[in-house]
């Protein structure tokens, strides 16, 4: 299955990197699935997703941030997000991924994931129970030192003030506005942790955006828990929210909650 989403993922990324630099890929179309705009990019690269599988015949089902619940008569399904990072990529940032997943109902039976950056071509990618790798070179969480540490956060409009207390009192803090990059960064030892905490509920994460990521942080021996300190759970559904750390030392849990 990793080499099939290998594809898809190729197949989204020439796609958007061979679009006219005059096309307005941050023109909004309609309303998501999610509840969100669907901006052009989006579209597009869902449109390559579901048009791939086709080409491959993979009978897998699919939940998208756009389309949404699409049943296809397989007793799997393929949890994407076409592009992870919108507002990233609209802008010419380069902090965005097409992430795609495979699994049964939930966050935590996900059995292979893939995560690529547009922009640089990198990939990360799991298969429970094999570790994670980047590149084809397996990754793994870092300990912590102290020393150049970094701790990424949503930082945005709906972020918990407690959150900026926490930017305070870490060493170094940023926020990609990309959280299946961000939690990549965490499985490869680059980052300490990624912290997402939401004032609203409705502005919370979807499963979508980090169902791919879950598992290669999970496959490189990190943890993913909710703010109440449990493993992290979440249906196949658009409806359901969660904030969340994802960590790769003890001792970042311990400081952050």
């Amino acid at each position: 299955m990793i080499a099939e989403l290998a594809l898809i993922a190729a197949a989204v990324r020439e796609k958007v990197l061979s679009l006219p630099v005059s096309t307005d890929i941050g023109a909004e179309l309609c309303m998501g699935a999610d509840g969100t705009p669907t901006s052009l990019i989006d579209k597009i690269a869902e449109d390559v997703i579901l048009e791939k599988l086709d080409e491959l015949g993979l009978d897998v089902n699919v939940l998208s941030e756009e389309a949404g619940y699409i049943d296809r008569g397989g007793t799997k399904t393929l949890v994407m997000d076409p592009v992870d990072g919108t507002f990233n990529c609209i802008m010419g940032l380069p902090l965005y991924t097409v992430s795609l997943a495979v699994g049964t109902g939930s966050l935590q039976d996900i059995e292979h994931a893939f995560v690529q950056n547009i922009v640089t071509g990198d990939v990360y990618q799991a298969s429970k129970g094999k570790g994670a790798f980047k590149n084809g070179q397996r990754i793994h969480v870092k300990q912590l030192t102290g020393v150049r540490g970094v701790t990424l956060m949503y930082l945005g409009r709906y972020a918990a003030q407690r959150t900026y207390k926490a930017a305070r009192a870490s060493q170094r803090s940023r926020s990609f506005g990309c959280s299946s990059l961000e939690m990549c960064l965490v499985a490869e030892g680059k980052a300490d942790a990624f912290l997402l905490d939401c004032e609203l509920y409705e502005k919370s994460i979807r499963i979508v955006d980090i169902a791919a990521s879950a598992l290669i942080l999970r496959e490189a021996g990190g943890k993913l828990i909710d703010l109440e300190g449990n493993d992290l759970d979440m249906p196949f559904d658009l409806a359901t929210r969660a904030n969340f750390l994802a960590y790769g030392d003890e001792r970042m849990r311990e400081a952050l909650l």
